[in-house]
């Protein structure tokens, strides 16, 4: 799965909208439409607020282990 593929996934499952981790993030919502849809990949620094946010390791978003 492509990372904007788990993000989307991620972000649904936890009942977000693009616009909540938008506001969390403190960036537009089309940076998290471009990054789910693989137009765009956020910094690493970004990419550790993303899992802040969601409450997700790192290790699940890319997929390194089978954890949820």
């Amino acid at each position: 799965m492509e990372f904007g593929e788990m993000l989307a996934k991620v972000r649904k499952a936890s009942g977000m909208s693009q616009k909540e981790l938008a506001e969390r993030l403190g960036v537009y919502q089309k940076d998290i439409s471009r990054w789910e849809n693989g137009s765009r990949v956020p910094s690493l620094q970004t990419f550790k607020e993303i899992c802040k946010a969601l409450y997700v390791s790192a290790d699940v978003m890319l997929e390194l282990t089978d954890e949820k």
